[in-house]
């Protein structure tokens, strides 16, 4: 169904660059978050965070394989993980999650800085820096990073998932308070169990989900910041084996393989249409599974029917996904690993309908 196409492919730095901007931009560094804006005046443009500080700004169109602007977020030694777009009072905001914690820009400042270039090399100040605390778990003190965030349009709350023993933060937006945290050790989640991901839905009575290094997806009252439910992943799929395909890359589609007990996995990505919820992940080691690092790194993709948090379908890949995202368009979602291709998954019942062109 889906057949080879071109994809444009972006540089983030310029050779030309001068002063100490060079050094930087010279470095080789790891596109970590990205986003699409939303469509002003008939332009879109993809936004990109890097592991040395940088946030990126492409046209959309392809037009040139360098950013029009590179944004200096943080220093250089600091990673930044995650981007996205929200709505608020009227004003399109940029989330930007790392290091720092979480930095809030207006998109308009970025729009006016590249309808103004005089360099690609912009400063702007975000509006507002949402910080975690000093990590009870490190000796120094240090706050550790933001590695996710979701927002909240119902409450305007903002929330941040992070590597520490607080695990999931919540900030008032209009505030810039800190409202409190959830996921930590005082919910019996132990401080290892680094957040990956953190999903706000807050249609479904303020519903709250965090998923990371454990390899559960934890549902959250978030109004009242208590957990509901705790739904581990391995457990599941093992629970479900009649619904669980074996995805052979390559080699086609659908043909079943139970899944293996020993699989220690990690959940990486969710995302949801509606009532439905789509998790990706990966795994440590096991009968079906590979290490992470290793060239067949193996993973899985499952669907649960959100009101009755009811298991509908799970695939196990000899890929690992990163991330999962619902496509409107296509009404399908749309995963990415480490097999280098786009992942198109049925929205209801979950099953794998096609891949691109590597």
């Amino acid at each position: 169904k889906f057949s080879r196409s071109t994809i444009n492919e972006y540089s983030y730095g310029s050779r030309s660059s001068t002063s100490c901007k060079k050094s930087r931009l010279s470095t080789s560094c790891t596109l970590f978050g990205s986003a699409f804006s939303p469509t002003q005046s008939g332009k879109t443009y993809l936004v990109a965070c890097t592991s040395n500080g940088l946030i990126c700004v492409w046209d959309s169109t392809g037009a040139s394989t360098e950013p029009i602007i590179r944004v200096e977020a943080t220093t250089a030694d600091k990673v930044l993980y995650d981007v996205q777009f929200i709505e608020s009072s009227g004003d399109t905001l940029l989330v930007v999650s790392g290091d720092p914690g979480i930095l809030l820009y207006k998109w308009s400042a970025f729009l006016n800085a590249m309808d103004n270039l005089i360099d690609g090399n912009v400063v702007l100040e975000p509006i507002a820096k949402f910080k975690p605390h000093p990590s009870p778990s490190d000796a120094f003190g240090e706050p550790v990073e933001i590695n996710c965030s979701s927002y909240s349009a119902v409450d305007n709350m903002l929330y941040g998932g992070a590597g520490d023993a607080f695990g999931c933060y919540q900030w008032d937006l209009r505030s810039e308070k800190l409202v409190g945290t959830f996921g930590g050790a005082e919910n019996n989640r132990c401080s290892g169990d680094y957040l990956h991901d953190v999903l706000s839905i807050p249609n479904n009575n303020h519903l709250v989900l965090t998923a990371g290094e454990d390899g559960a997806i934890t549902f959250w009252d978030g109004k009242e910041r208590k957990l509901i439910e705790t739904m581990n992943v391995q457990n599941t799929m093992n629970t479900n084996k009649q619904s669980v395909s074996w995805q052979v890359q390559n080699k086609g589609f659908g043909s079943t393989q139970q899944w293996s007990n020993g699989s220690n996995l990690w959940v990486s990505s969710m995302d949801n249409k509606g009532d439905w919820l789509a998790a990706v992940g990966g795994s440590e080691s096991g009968n079906n599974m590979s290490l992470r690092s290793g060239p067949n790194t193996a993973g899985f993709m499952a669907t649960w029917h959100l009101p009755t948090r009811t298991f509908n379908s799970g695939s196990v890949t000899r890929e690992s996904y990163n991330a999962i995202t619902y496509n409107q368009n296509l009404d399908s979602f749309v995963s990415g690993g480490n097999n280098g291709r786009l992942t198109f998954w049925d929205s209801a019942t979950g099953e794998c309908t096609g891949r691109s062109g590597c």
